[in-house]
């Protein structure tokens, strides 16, 4: 009896050594998946439309802070992306929603720089509402734009954000503003 029982105790501690051993593998493997990076750069996006679907993206202006200069920030939204291009015609909308903590001014420009001669500033609309808990949010919006699965096609664009130096105080000290890129697609039906 006393075999059978240190059998089974050994078989008992294999087992968890086992389980313990998975685990740890689980855990590594995932973890190769995930990254975290901060950027103190200007971050260049593509988002590239092959398919109907609805893309974001989410930039967290930690490090602005009062200046005459703008910040500029570029990303593209096109219908190919080098090997693919999309297989139908598709129209998308462009909605840039920030958060409300700082006075920033915003401007969007469309294949063209904002220090061009008679550079135009795209925005159709752009509004501060609150959201469903109360808190206020800037909707900035664009006309539509249609990308033809014939005519592969890449429009840049250029967010232009200021903070004016006036502001300089520390009232606005370790605020940060988040800004979320909404890009919503769908195929031309007519």
């Amino acid at each position: 009896m006393n075999k059978k029982l240190k059998r089974l105790y050994a078989k008992f501690v294999i087992l968890i050594l086992c389980l313990l051993v998975l685990i740890r593998i689980v855990v590594l493997v995932l973890s190769k998946y995930e990254s975290i990076a901060n950027s103190t750069a200007n971050v260049d996006i593509a988002f590239y439309l092959l398919n109907e679907d609805y893309k974001t993206m989410t930039l967290n202006l930690a490090s602005l802070f009062p200046q005459d200069d703008a910040y500029v920030y570029t990303f593209s939204i096109g219908n190919q992306d080098g090997e693919k291009t999309a297989e139908i015609d598709l129209v998308y909308d462009l909605t840039i929603r920030t958060t409300t903590n700082l006075p920033l001014t915003y401007e969007l420009y469309k294949n063209q720089k904002h220090t061009d001669n008679g550079a135009v500033n795209i925005i159709e609309t752009n509004t501060v509402e609150p959201d469903e808990y109360g808190t206020y949010f800037r909707n900035i919006t664009t006309q539509e734009e249609n990308l033809y699965y014939k005519e592969p096609k890449t429009n840049i664009y250029e967010l232009v954000i200021r903070f004016p130096e006036n502001y300089n105080t520390t009232n606005y000290q370790n605020i940060i503003e988040a800004l979320e890129i909404k890009v919503d697609s769908h195929q031309i039906t007519s």
